[in-house]
């Protein structure tokens, strides 16, 4: 199936997250933190360098964090669109043509990888990590969604049990791959998928719908849930299985968006209508909200590194927030 290049971009968006996903603005800014703005483009990942890659026009953009910055494009492509960037510098990502959108791995020297997935009409990545396995989902000849996994021996495909539609999310260096799925059922559920393949679900007790949004190297994954009678509220699900939920005060609507390695969550919550704040939460259990200063109405975090550092958007373009 033949795309345009605005609904094939529109492809990397909140359209699968649709349960949760909201417009974003600030709220308190937390007192340590330092901020860098810039205006290159639209911001979708970080990597342990806090190196930023993103959308700019038509194409895609990777910023260091001194401020140089490099835009390219998959060749022959209509669109190039960056979702992530691991800590060689690789993007990930995924580009459309007449043909559709297809994935691509840009390597830190310029060069290119491009691959699709057998028998889809749409692919998108969703998550790189740092040996270059690349998760996401894709649609098939019956416009249903299922996940894949590229690695370096090819693209695997797989379905959580019994569902409809599987969407990859996030993958860690491990290989093990978070992401939810919807069944012929009310809401959705979570699931883990190991490098061997099994799979586990998640569920939140009590929860209409549960949706991964992150996972860290320990196997711990982030997301939101809710239930008939809440809005969005957050949950962290350690290795051991144990499940942990938060909410923001004031905060209607939350969705996490990351984890990192010791454990801390990033992501953006509603506060009131046309008002809203990125958010932190740690594992001891304290939180805060933040927005970039002076920064308009909104303050939309995408991603966390290892060190802390959260990367995202806001009213005039992208932001670096250093803890």
């Amino acid at each position: 199936m033949a795309l345009s290049p605005f609904n094939c971009r529109s492809l990397y968006s909140c359209a699968a997250f649709a349960a949760f996903c909201i417009a974003i603005s600030g709220g308190p800014a937390g007192a340590k933190a330092t901020y860098t703005t810039f205006n290159d483009g639209t911001v979708t990942g970080i990597n342990a360098s806090d190196t930023v890659t993103g959308l700019a026009g038509t194409s895609s953009f990777i910023r260091t964090v001194d401020g140089n910055v490099t835009t390219f494009a998959v060749p022959g492509a209509a669109n190039t669109d960056a979702i992530g960037i691991n800590d060689e510098g690789t993007v990930g990502g995924l580009y459309c043509d007449n043909a559709g959108s297809h994935g691509f791995l840009r390597t830190a020297d310029g060069a290119f990888t491009t691959f699709d997935v057998p028998g889809a009409s749409l692919v998108e990545p969703r998550s790189i990590n740092s040996k270059d396995e690349i998760t996401g989902d894709y649609k098939d000849a019956t416009d249903h969604f299922h996940a894949f996994v590229r690695t370096g021996s090819g693209v695997k495909t797989f379905d959580a049990p019994g569902a409809s539609y599987t969407y990859g999310v996030s993958v860690n260096d491990k290989g093990v791959i978070a992401g939810w799925y919807i069944t012929d059922g009310i809401g959705s559920h979570s699931f883990l998928r190991a490098a061997n393949g099994t799979i586990t679900t998640i569920d939140v007790p009590g929860a209409e719908s549960t949706m991964a949004a992150g996972i860290n190297i320990k196997g711990s994954v982030t997301g939101a849930y809710n239930t008939d009678s809440s809005g969005a509220l957050g949950f962290v699900r350690a290795s051991d299985g144990t499940i942990t939920t938060f909410n923001e005060t004031q905060c209607g609507l939350l969705q996490p968006v990351g984890i990192n390695r010791a454990g801390v969550v990033a992501g953006y919550c509603s506060e009131r209508k046309g008002h809203y704040s990125g958010f932190i939460f740690r594992p001891s259990g304290k939180s805060l909200k933040f927005q970039v200063p002076n920064g308009g109405t909104r303050t939309l975090p995408v991603a966390i590194n290892d060190a802390g550092v959260i990367t995202g958007n806001y009213n005039f373009g992208g932001f670096l927030r250093f803890p």
